[in-house]
C-alpha cells in the first residue's frame, strides 16, 4: 500500500510542481528544501470472517505538507487531496479523505517558522497492496 501511494503521488504533476520529489514516509530528510510532504501510517485494521483474516485492511495515514508560507502549504495539501481522493489501483480499493487541519510546525519543542497543513486519509486495500 505504501509503495503504491508513493508512486501515485510522485506521478502527480500538480503535486510535484509544488514539492518536487520531496515526498517521504516518517520524516523529511534534513537536506530537503521546502516545501515537502511527509506521510505517516497512523493506524490500520484487518477485517475477519468466521474462517479467519479476510485479507482486507483499512489503514489510516496522516499526510503533512510543510512550507515556508501558508499559501504554499495549502496548495500542496490541495494537490495531495486531488491526487488521492478516491484513488483506486491494484490492491487499493479506495482512498478517502477523512479530515483536514492547519497546525503550527513545531519541531521538538522549538519554535518553527514553517507552516503545516495536514489531511488524514483512509486507505481500503488488500493485504499485499
Amino acid at each position: 500500500m505504501e509503495e503504491s501511494l508513493m508512486a501515485h503521488l510522485l506521478a502527480s504533476t500538480d503535486l510535484t510542481a509544488i514539492v518536487g520529489q520531496r515526498i517521504r514516509y516518517g520524516r523529511a530528510s534534513q537536506t530537503d528544501a521546502r516545501p515537502f510532504v511527509v506521510l505517516q501510517v497512523v493506524s490500520g485494521s484487518e477485517t475477519y470472517t468466521m474462517a479467519g483474516p479476510s485479507g482486507y485492511r483499512v489503514s489510516r495515514l496522516q499526510v503533512d505538507c510543510y512550507a515556508e508560507s501558508y499559501a504554499t502549504a495549502k496548495r500542496a495539501v490541495r494537490a495531495v487531496r486531488a491526487a488521492l481522493s478516491d484513488f483506486r489501483e491494484g490492491g487499493i480499493q479506495g482512498v478517502f479523505i477523512d479530515s483536514e487541519r492547519d497546525l503550527p510546525a513545531a519541531d521538538a519543542g522549538n519554535v518553527s517558522t514553517l507552516f503545516r497543513s495536514s489531511i488524514d486519509i483512509n486507505v481500503h486495500h488488500g493485504e499485499s497492496s
